[in-house]
């Protein structure tokens, strides 16, 4: 019986696995593909007709060059999680020790409300905010609107996962002469590597695949992957050969991501889930 289980476990699981792989399979296989070709066979591999040519031409022509997107998009990525991660832990820390705080509490709950409304709904309200303060087009401008809206989540993340961690470390930590933020820093930050690991990829994950907020945000100067592939392609294009070599170099960094953190992906989901 037992086998039976794991081997209908296995089986599922592999169908599971190939139903994901195969839109990556799709997009990998026909970046290489001239148009003709892939309206022919888009399933079909003919080595001897794969090409170079619609990464080379695509991804720097006159209306979106790859190398551009990504430079745009790491920093809009790399300054927001910096962001969320040091101010939401911090915020974490000072939420669980201060847990019998009536106001805080109301403040926390108040927070994690944000997590209900939908994005659409303030994006107006954000507009406002961002041009009366001048930073409306600006890199600056889409920064902040990703640490403020991705706080609830993350410090729910931390919270539950800051209060694991016994109170008695900081009651030694204080005789020793530590104060709040030395424990900070040299307690609770290393021990919340696995949330850690959890916002980020989460976070990374929605960052990089924004579109609507860059699109408004950002004006046209300024274009991120996923603007850069809108633009560059337009909404009713039918060119193939272009759409799938896009789709794959804004693809590489993802992959890229999750090769060098799979090892994190399901130790930061637990913690995320398990733990608060």
């Amino acid at each position: 019986m037992r086998k039976n289980r794991a081997l209908l476990y296995y089986i599922t699981m592999s169908l599971v696995g190939l139903l994901f792989f195969f839109p990556i399979y799709i997009t990998i296989i026909n970046a290489f593909k001239v148009k003709a070709d892939i309206m022919r066979s888009p399933l079909g591999i003919n080595f001897s007709a794969l090409t170079l040519n619609n990464l080379k031409v695509y991804g720097f022509s006159p209306s979106f060059n790859i190398l551009k997107a990504y430079f745009n998009t790491i920093v809009i990525v790399g300054v927001s999680l910096i962001g969320i991660i040091i101010l939401t832990s911090m915020l974490a820390y000072v939420m669980d020790r201060s847990s019998k705080n009536r106001w805080l509490k109301i403040f926390y709950f108040l927070m994690l409300a944000g997590l209900i409304i939908p994005p659409e709904a303030i994006l107006l309200s954000i507009v406002q905010i961002l041009k009366n303060l001048g930073l409306m087009f600006t890199f600056s401008g889409l920064i902040l609107r990703n640490i403020g809206w991705y706080i609830p989540f993350s410090t729910f993340i931390f919270v539950g996962y800051v209060r694991t961690i016994s109170k008695e470390l900081d009651e030694s930590a204080f005789l020793d002469g530590a104060g709040y933020f030395r424990i900070y820093v040299k307690i609770i930050l290393p021990l919340i590597k696995p949330a850690s690991a959890s916002v980020f990829i989460f976070c990374f994950l929605w960052i990089w695949n924004d579109f609507l907020n860059p699109l408004i945000l950002l004006g046209d100067k300024i274009y991120t992957v996923t603007i850069g592939i809108y633009r560059a392609i337009g909404q009713y294009s039918t060119a193939w050969d272009q759409i799938f070599a896009l789709v794959f170099l804004v693809s590489i960094p993802v992959l890229l991501m999750y090769v060098v953190m799979q090892k994190y992906f399901i130790a930061g989901l637990t913690a995320g889930a398990v733990k608060g």
